[in-house]
């Protein structure tokens, strides 16, 4: 496989960076110590190209492919994985996916042109990543669907225009998920919640009460909400580990300017052979974890089942970024303590993407299970 980036993907890289660095990071310290989204950000995203990268053209997109997906998440991760809004491209690909020409022609564009912002609601109370345990359910009443329950721990549920929320049919039976719009009578936002981490994309509990919506708003048909829930979460996961990626990159290149500028002694501390050995040991570590996000990317852009490699890259480039970012601070002393350095929203931001869109005891679960398949028998 080649992993190379084409021209298109490379250029897209550097105004990406060029994005974050100009207009991303001088501002958005204060967005994430009051969890607020950046909306105005998120527009300008989306008015240059970069939300509709990797759509394919007859969407709408620019067909840049899996990979550049991938591209945006890490590199907006440099100002915190909170600027990533997973839900969001999680919606793209279901409608993409699964939705009718109708909710296309409705919402996608929009939703490209960043004029729109989506958001995805799974988790319950009660409920992380059981569906079979989820207990938000929808009744058919003629064309009308009814919802009922209760989601928590959703990015941008306040902020977003339209919510894909999944429930279940009467008596456990299967999932569906319905596209509910901002203002809908019967969904209510109960509380805004207060994460360590991610906290430029906000998460809030809300409350849906005999929540009405046509048989228009719903993704596919009935029954089919878990291979669009497979399908859109198995492309995040790429999305999650990019942006782990783009964290612990971030931390790197900052611990190096720093480590090379440092004086101790007659010496820069860039010349310690300790410090230059975990330095060249966390790069390693790094390129690999991003080789392995490639070929899963590869293998998604060719319509592949990535479920057992989304899993892996997932994991391991979640725990390089938890392991990168806690060296770095510790080669820093306390220059790295300091808040506005960021590393203290990078470490925060990483132990949330560990929980985010399936933890890494959900992804370790996924990868034994297809580890002993067949075995044994």
């Amino acid at each position: 496989m080649d992993f190379e980036l084409s021209q298109r993907c490379h250029d897209l890289q550097q105004s990406l960076r060029s994005f974050v660095s100009e207009t991303v990071l001088p501002q958005i310290l204060k967005y994430e110590q009051k969890s607020v989204l950046p909306r105005k950000i998120f527009r300008n995203m989306g008015t240059l190209g970069f939300l509709r990268a990797h759509v394919p053209i007859e969407f709408g997109g620019l067909g840049m492919g899996t990979i550049a997906y991938c591209l945006f998440s890490e590199e907006v991760s440099r100002a915190g994985a909170g600027m990533t809004h997973n839900g969001h491209f999680q919606t793209i690909k279901m409608m993409t996916g699964y939705g009718s020409p109708a909710q296309r022609d409705k919402y996608l564009r929009r939703l490209l042109d960043g004029e729109y912002l989506a958001a995805t609601a799974i988790t319950e109370p009660d409920v992380g990543s059981s569906f079979a345990s989820m207990k938000t359910t929808v009744k058919r009443r003629g064309k009308a669907f009814i919802l009922n329950g209760i989601k928590t721990l959703i990015n941008d549920a306040a902020e977003a225009d339209i919510v894909n929320v999944f429930a279940r049919g009467p008596d456990g039976g299967e999932i569906s998920v319905f596209l509910i719009e901002k203002g809908t009578p019967g969904f209510k936002i109960t509380k805004k919640q207060d994460p360590i981490g991610m906290r430029s994309s906000p998460i809030y509990e809300f409350e849906l009460r005999n929540c009405t919506v046509g048989g228009d708003q719903l993704i596919g048909e009935s029954g089919m909400g878990l291979k669009a829930f497979f399908s859109a979460f198995n492309f995040s996961r790429l999305g999650n580990a990019s942006a782990s990626l783009g964290i612990a990159q971030a931390a790197l290149d900052r611990t190096l300017t720093y480590l090379k500028g440092r004086q101790v002694g007659n010496h820069k501390a860039s010349e310690f052979q300790g410090l230059r050995w975990q330095m060249a040991e966390l790069d390693t570590q790094l390129a690999a974890a991003r080789l392995l996000r490639d070929n899963a990317a590869l293998l998604e852009e060719a319509g592949r089942d990535i479920s057992l490699e989304s899993a892996r890259t997932k994991l391991l480039c979640v725990e390089v970024a938890t392991r990168v970012v806690g060296c770095c601070i510790q080669s820093t002393g306390r220059f790295g303590c300091l808040r506005d350095n960021l590393f203290d929203l990078y470490y925060r931001d990483a132990k949330v993407l560990g929980t985010a869109g399936g933890s890494l005891e959900v992804m370790k679960n996924n990868i034994a299970r297809r580890l002993f398949e067949g075995v044994g028998t």
